[in-house]
């Protein structure tokens, strides 16, 4: 049992009171962004280095599963440390280029099926669809709008972190308005769930830059609408849609 008597306080980051005691001064919600690093789980020696070497090829199936078995390791981090030693093939022996009918099928389905249906249509990686839907500057989403759950996702934060944010008036949802129902036709099933314009997340990512860690942040979709210009550019249409109504 703790020494620490335990009252209610202001969290020093975000103000709102909590339960703790003496010397916690953060919220639950915020105590994640104050933690310190994590030591280092996995630590690669010059020995470890020269047994991936010798015995590391990635066109054997089932050879990175062995190395990390004589390890006591997973094999995604046998894996990581071969990409980094360059070991690794990134493209397989039978790459082959995009033809105008693959192409065509990007265009068609992009944003209306999942990118790994197209994979597997194509006989594809998800990873080769990705970067060619990249190149071809063709968006995956097929909605505007963003998810509670997408939100947490593409921010590496949990929905109490963006909850705050909504209370603080710092980013603006809204509810999707769907009806529904619980067992038997009531009333009383899951809330209506919350959706983010892109509009709104711009906002909230320009005017509050520090509210958020980019080290937990998904880099890909980070890049990909912020600095590529895609959610700018569809805030900026979504403005001028509305002033032309």
């Amino acid at each position: 049992m703790s020494d620490h008597p335990k009252s209610v306080k202001p969290c020093a980051d975000c103000g709102k009171p909590f339960e703790g005691t003496a010397p916690a001064r953060y919220c639950p919600e915020c105590r994640w962004k104050h933690r310190g690093l994590f030591p280092v789980k996995y630590v690669w020696t010059p020995e470890r280095d020269q047994v991936l070497l010798d015995r590391y090829d990635s066109r054997v199936k089932g050879r990175a599963a062995e190395i990390a078995a004589a390890l006591g390791w997973p094999a995604w981090v046998v894996k990581k440390r071969a990409c980094r030693l360059g070991l690794a093939h990134p493209w397989p022996a039978d790459r082959r280029d995009w033809t105008p009918k693959e192409e065509r099928f990007l265009l068609h389905h992009a944003g209306s099926r999942h990118v790994h249906w197209m994979a597997k249509q194509l006989g594809r990686s998800e990873t080769s669809v990705i970067l060619k839907l990249r190149r071809m500057k063709i968006s995956r989403r097929w909605r505007e709008g963003y998810t509670l759950r997408e939100l947490e996702l593409c921010f590496g934060c949990d929905h109490h972190g963006i909850e705050r944010w909504i209370r603080q008036g710092w980013l603006t949802g809204r509810r999707r308005g769907t009806r529904r129902q619980g067992p038997g036709g009531r009333g009383n099933g899951p809330a209506d769930p919350w959706v983010f314009s892109d509009a709104a997340i711009l906002e909230f990512i320009q005017q509050h830059p520090l509210e958020f860690r980019l080290d937990k942040v998904d880099q890909f979709w980070f890049l990909d609408l912020v600095f590529d210009g895609g959610l700018v550019t569809r805030a900026l249409a979504t403005e001028r849609r509305l002033e032309a109504s």
